[in-house]
């Protein structure tokens, strides 16, 4: 089987395909209701397989994401859901939690608990500048934390198995600037990274407020107030894919401040990323929302992606600093590989240096082929066209196959 192109680098085979449906239903009537529902799909990319009526909207992932994840995005992009119903195809995964990078980082809405896991970090966000106590990242989970009330912060990373769990915590920022210091460029406010399996966090009456890996897995709490945002970064450092509870209030340690929902400004969002082969070249086209404070973006190349070190600065496209209207941004790559696979990606740089990665990565097939299309299937066999959104098998009048994701 030739090597999948997937907007993710990995993925699970079609033998062990775990396939995620979710029917989120939406109890407002105002007019513009689908396309607030359709919006949903810029903060989850790897959903297929989408249904969109005026009032729901159905579709399938091949990652598990929580239920109280699908409630906060649909805060996030402004959907008042009414409920959000889970099932769960034919193979089980780690629910997901929290972004593997800063830029994709889950905005926590209410006090209630959660759980979480993470597979690996993306990219390496930790620098001698903002670690504090710790050193790199692991198995990482980013989240926004935004106070609604203020008081006392409290909480508890419980793993559910032996792990050695490590965070920080950096702010306060506000629901505008949080984004654009994400990720954080001085160090965290709280921070422990102490050895040892077992639960870790903050409670009141512990005397430190940041420790090494000689401590007790316990910090201080800390009063925050209103309109204030926090960054966490909750890192297993065991790298075991152990997953965890994460608690604002347990026995008789409870967080007096309130959380809230006030969506965190995101200093550029993107709305697509995609690429094709047109004319002896790699044309590659991205758009974005909004952007604010944004300086340029930096376009990466590789042919070999699962090799960090391997990807190459390809341009510098200038943005637009700052827009509040959709913009459309392209470039031409003439220099690609030839008879190989070219993978892509974005960075975006604000005008203070920080930079912060898209997840997605797309992938153009520049291989000569000589084999004829017979016809596209999905992964249940049925005969589907070219355009069909979502994981596509191509067969070949040779026998061969291929899987994508459109």
């Amino acid at each position: 089987m030739r090597t999948i192109l997937a907007i993710a680098l990995t993925f699970i085979t079609h033998s062990f395909f775990a396939q995620f449906q979710y029917r989120i239903t939406s109890n407002s009537n105002q007019a513009d209701n689908k396309s607030y529902l359709t919006s949903i799909e810029k903060h989850i990319p790897d959903t297929y397989s989408r249904s969109c009526e005026e009032n729901f909207i159905e579709f399938s992932a091949p990652t598990n994401y929580s239920v109280h994840y699908v409630d906060s995005i649909c805060r996030i992009a402004g959907v008042p859901a009414g409920s959000i119903v889970k099932s769960r195809g034919p193979a089980s995964a780690i629910e997901k939690a929290g972004g593997t990078d800063c830029g994709t980082a889950q905005q926590l809405c209410t006090n209630s608990s959660l759980s979480g896991n993470n597979s690996g970090f993306g990219t390496q966000e930790l620098t001698n500048a903002n670690s504090g106590c710790l050193g790199n990242e692991h198995q990482s989970s980013w989240y926004y934390i935004n106070v609604l009330t203020g008081g006392s912060l409290s909480f508890r990373i419980n793993p559910s198995a032996n792990s050695d769990y490590d965070f920080a915590l950096w702010g306060p920022f506000t629901s505008s600037n949080a984004a654009a210091n994400c990720p954080p460029i001085s160090g965290p406010v709280r921070c422990s990274f102490a050895q040892g399996s077992g639960q870790t966090g903050m409670r009141v009456g512990e005397s430190d407020n940041s420790e090494g890996s000689g401590g007790d897995r316990w910090v201080n709490a800390l009063n925050v107030n209103s309109s204030q945002v926090y960054i966490l970064l909750i890192d297993n450092y065991s790298n075991s894919g152990v997953g965890y509870t994460f608690d604002f209030s347990w026995g008789t340690n409870l967080t007096t401040a309130v959380i809230g929902c006030v969506p965190v400004v995101l200093p550029v969002e993107m709305s697509s990323f995609s690429g094709s082969y047109f004319s002896n070249t790699n044309v590659l086209n991205w758009s974005t929302e909004t952007e604010l404070n944004n300086d340029y973006f930096q376009v990466e190349w590789t042919t070999t992606p699962a090799e960090s070190t391997s990807w190459n600065k390809l341009d510098i496209i200038d943005g637009a600093g700052e827009s509040q209207s959709k913009l459309y941004y392209s470039m031409n790559h003439y220099t690609y590989a030839r008879n190989a696979i070219n993978y892509y990606r974005i960075k975006q740089v604000d005008f203070n240096g920080q930079t912060r990665s898209y997840p997605d990565i797309i992938a153009i097939d520049n291989r000569m082929k000589s084999e004829k299309l017979v016809k596209v299937v999905n992964l249940f066999g049925q005969e589907v066209s070219e355009s069909e959104k979502g994981v596509v098998i191509y067969v070949y009048d040779d026998g061969s196959t291929e899987k994508r994701i459109n």
